[in-house]
C-alpha cells in the first residue's frame, strides 16, 4: 500500500469515527422515554432535562465521551438532582420484572383504586435513593391487579413506569427524523405541523439531489426543510435560503453537526435583496392577468411592503425604476466596503446570534468566554497573570462566509436559474411564491408548504392561470401500527395533521 492509501484510509478512519462516536464539541440527542432534548457536549458541563417540578433532573454526560451513538447509559445519583452516567450493556427489559400473568382481563376494573402508595409516597422511594427498577417492582407489588393481568398488559404496564421513573438514557446521533420528532412532541405549531412524512414528500416531490442548484423560502419551521435539503445534497451543489427579517431560520441546521464543506453548499439572501427577473424565464406572459385579490392584512405584506398586488390590474407592482436604482446603490456599496468592514459586520451578527442562543442554554456563559473578545477581556481582568485554563474545542463557524460573499454567491445562482424551488412558511405563501417562481427554469418542479390549505386553493388557481401544469394538492393521512405478537393493531392515537402540500411543474405558457 502506499502512502497517500495509507493517509486516505486514516483520513476516512478519522471521518467515520467522528460520524458513529460521540466527541466534545458536537450536538447529542438524549433520548429518556419519550422525552427527547439536544445539547452541545463538552466536557465538566451539566445539562438539565425533563419538565420543571419534580420530574427536572441535571446530567453530567462525561461518561458518554468516545462511545459509539446509539448506545444506553445508566443515571448514577450524584447529590439531590445531580447524576452521571455510565454504560449500560444490557438495558432493563419488561420481562426482567414480568414473570407471570392471569389468563385474562375481564374481571379487573380500572377504578383508580388498585394502587396502594400514593404519589408522595413514591416520590420518598426515590429521594431514599432506590433505583428506578427497584421503585418499579414496590409499585408493582402494591397494585392488587398487577397478577391478575395478562402477561401483555403487565409488560405494558411496566413499559409505562419505566417511562417515567427508569433511570437509563440513550445518547443519539442527530438526525431528521429525530429532530423532526423532538420538535413534533415539544409544540407541532413550532414547525407549522411540519410531520416526517409531509417532510419526506416535500424532498421527493421537488426532486432534491446532489449536484443541482436549488432555491427555499423558509420560515416557520426551525430550519427543518433546510437541514432536509441540505443532508441530502452533501457537498456538491448550491442550496439558496431566501429569508425576511433580520437572519435566516437555521436552528436544525446547527443541529445537525455539518462540516465545513457541507455548509458552503448553503448560501442566504433577504427577500428584499433578490436579482432583477426581467431578463429570466417567466411563468407570466404579456397577456395574462388573474383576477385573484388580497388583503392588505396578509402577513407577507407586513413583513415584505414591496409585494403588493394591484386590485385594479391583477399584476404584481414592482416599480422596476426604483427597484433598479436601489439595487444599484446597494451594488455600488457592496463594491467599496472593504474586506475588513464586511469581515467586522459579519462577525458582529454572528456575535449577536451566538449571544441569543446562549441566553437560552445553560452553557451560555462559559461559551462567552469562549470567542475572542471574552478572551481579551478575561486576560484584562486578570492583570495579565496567566493562569492555566482548559481549552475547550472550537465551535464549528455557524457562517462560512460574509454577508457580501452571500449575496454575491447566491445572486450568481439565483440569476443563472434554480431546478427546484421550495417554499415553506407559516405565513400567506402565495405572494412569496409568485417573487420566486421567475428564478425557476422550465420543466422543473416546485413545491409549497403551509399548515392550511386555503391559501393553497387560491395559489393553486393562481399558478394554473400561469402556465403551471401537473399540478396537485394533498394532505397525507398517517397512522403508527404497533406491531408485536399476537397483539398487532393500529395505535390508538394519531396525529390530527400534517400540513398540505402544493406542487407541480413550471412550464412557459404561450402568448
Amino acid at each position: 500500500m502506499s502512502g497517500r492509501d495509507e493517509m486516505n484510509t486514516t483520513h476516512k478512519g478519522v471521518m467515520a469515527d467522528d460520524k458513529t462516536q460521540i466527541r466534545e464539541g458536537c450536538v447529542v440527542l438524549v433520548q429518556k422515554g419519550a422525552y427527547l432534548k439536544t445539547c452541545r457536549l463538552f466536557k465538566g458541563r451539566s445539562y438539565t432535562f425533563g419538565k420543571r417540578g419534580d420530574g427536572q433532573f441535571t446530567l453530567n454526560l462525561d461518561g458518554a465521551l468516545s462511545c459509539p451513538y446509539g448506545s444506553s447509559f445508566r443515571m448514577e445519583k450524584v447529590s439531590n438532582r445531580l447524576f452521571s452516567v455510565t454504560r449500560e450493556e444490557h438495558p432493563i427489559k419488561s420481562l426482567d420484572i414480568v414473570k407471570e400473568g392471569g389468563v385474562d382481563n375481564r374481571d379487573l376494573q380500572d377504578d383508580g383504586r388498585s394502587q396502594k402508595l400514593t404519589p408522595e409516597e413514591i416520590l420518598k422511594l426515590k429521594n431514599k435513593g432506590l433505583t428506578g427498577k427497584e421503585v418499579i417492582q414496590v409499585i408493582t407489588e402494591n397494585s392488587s391487579t398487577f397478577r391478575d393481568k395478562t402477561v401483555y398488559s403487565q409488560e405494558k404496564y411496566v413499559n409505562k413506569k419505566q417511562k417515567k421513573y427508569g433511570e437509563v438514557i440513550t445518547v443519539h446521533r442527530p438526525t431528521i427524523r429525530l429532530l423532526n420528532n423532538m420538535f413534533y412532541v415539544q409544540d407541532p405549531l413550532k414547525i407549522a405541523n411540519l410531520r416526517i412524512d409531509t417532510l419526506s414528500q416535500l424532498l421527493c416531490h421537488c426532486n432534491i439531489q446532489s449536484g443541482g442548484n436549488f432555491a427555499i423560502f423558509e420560515s416557520g419551521t426551525q430550519g427543518l426543510v433546510t437541514a432536509a435539503m441540505l443532508h441530502r445534497m452533501g457537498t456538491a451543489g448550491h442550496l439558496v435560503q431566501v429569508y425576511h427579517g433580520g437572519h435566516p431560520q437555521r436552528e436544525a441546521v446547527d443541529l445537525m453537526n455539518f462540516t465545513e464543506q457541507e455548509l458552503r453548499v448553503l448560501s442566504f439572501i433577504n427577500v428584499t435583496k433578490l436579482p432583477d427577473t426581467t431578463q429570466s424565464n417567466d411563468l407570466t406572459s404579456p397577456t395574462t392577468t388573474t383576477t385573484t385579490t388580497t388583503s392588505a392584512t396578509e402577513p407577507m405584506e407586513t413583513n415584505e411592503k414591496k409585494m403588493k398586488v394591484d386590485v385594479g390590474d391583477g399584476h404584481v407592482q414592482n416599480n422596476k425604476e426604483s427597484k433598479e436604482e436601489e439595487q444599484n446603490c446597494e451594488n455600488d456599496e457592496l463594491t467599496n466596503l472593504s474586506n475588513k468592514e464586511c469581515e467586522s459586520q459579519d462577525t458582529k451578527e454572528q456575535q449577536n446570534s451566538e449571544k441569543t442562543e446562549q441566553q437560552e442554554t445553560p452553557e451560555g456563559k462559559e461559551q462567552e468566554r469562549e470567542t475572542p473578545e471574552g478572551k481579551k477581556q478575561e486576560q484584562e481582568t486578570q492583570g495579565g497573570e496567566e493562569q492555566p485554563k482548559k481549552q475547550l474545542p472550537p465551535r464549528p463557524r455557524r457562517f462560512v462566509r460574509t454577508q457580501a460573499e452571500d449575496l454575491s454567491m447566491s445572486s450568481s445562482v439565483l440569476a443563472r436559474g434554480v431546478v427546484g424551488l421550495v417554499v415553506a412558511c407559516r405565513q400567506y405563501p402565495n405572494n412569496v411564491t409568485r417573487e420566486m417562481l421567475p428564478f425557476l427554469k422550465p420543466g422543473n418542479p416546485f413545491v409549497v408548504f403551509s399548515p392550511y390549505k386555503e391559501p393553497l386553493m387560491e395559489l393553486y388557481s393562481e399558478v394554473r392561470a400561469l402556465g403551471g401544469t401537473n399540478l396537485r394538492l394533498s394532505e397525507t393521512w398517517l397512522r403508527h401500527y404497533q406491531v408485536l405478537p399476537q397483539r398487532t393493531h393500529p395505535a390508538i392515537n394519531m396525529s390530527g395533521g400534517g400540513g398540505y402540500l402544493l406542487y407541480g411543474t413550471k412550464v412557459i405558457k404561450e402568448p
